[in-house]
């Protein structure tokens, strides 16, 4: 839940007027090639809406 948290945070900091216009979205263990990182660019002004779900370890 800490990267959601950190993405509501950059969103709502970004939509009062401070921040960067991006925001980078770590991939994880998506690293299928010569890859030791893979990351995916949010723009701020291109977002319409986004949606978090969250799953509990059973």
């Amino acid at each position: 839940m800490d990267e959601v948290n950190s993405f509501i945070t950059w969103y709502e900091n970004k939509q009062a007027g401070t921040g960067k216009a991006s925001y980078a979205i770590n991939k994880h263990d998506n690293y299928k090639g010569p890859f030791t990182s893979r990351k995916d660019y949010v723009i701020f002004d291109k977002i319409l809406t986004f949606s978090v779900n969250e799953y509990s370890a059973k």
